[in-house]
């Protein structure tokens, strides 16, 4: 009964569909380096960013292994990080879109170790084996972003 409270405790205090759909879509209006740093500045408070190219205003945040529920897998001795059948490893692609407005873009970059093959496999961000957790914390992601940018946001 405690675990089932938790469970709709947990998925209660989830962000709605429309303020997803609302951080995916905002735009702002503010200098796009401002925006970039903002945005990496957000991230870097939950990831480690392991490739920032500021000239093309884009970061990446470190790839992280995780079990197929999305729980973290964590190094062990020798910084190694055992992995099992389907763990899954994450980056996520932060880009600051520049037009009359600007935009940022948050995009899973995704492999999955499958047992028995030599190299992990590419999941493209609409593959139908992708867990559905990597859309969820890619969305966070955006929804982070865009909350630490709202006073920039454009009304729409």
């Amino acid at each position: 009964m405690r675990m089932m409270l938790v469970m709709v405790a947990a998925i209660a205090c989830g962000p709605s569909s429309s303020e997803i759909k609302t951080a995916k879509t905002a735009t702002y209006k503010a200098d796009p380096s401002e925006v970039f740093r903002i945005a990496q500045e957000t991230a870097a408070q939950t990831y480690k960013i392991a490739e920032a190219r500021p000239e093309q205003l884009a970061f990446m945040t470190e790839m992280q292994w995780y079990n197929e529920e999305g729980g973290r897998e964590s190094a062990g001795a020798g910084d190694y990080v055992q992995i099992n059948d389907k763990s899954v490893q994450l980056g996520l692609i932060v880009e600051v879109v520049q037009g009359n407005e600007v935009r940022v873009v948050v995009t899973p970059k995704t492999f999955q170790h499958l047992s028995g093959s030599p190299k992990p496999r590419e999941l493209a961000p609409t593959d139908p084996n992708l867990p559905g957790w990597v859309t969820g914390r890619a969305e966070q992601l955006q929804l982070e972003i865009h909350k630490a940018l709202e006073k920039y946001a454009v009304k729409k």
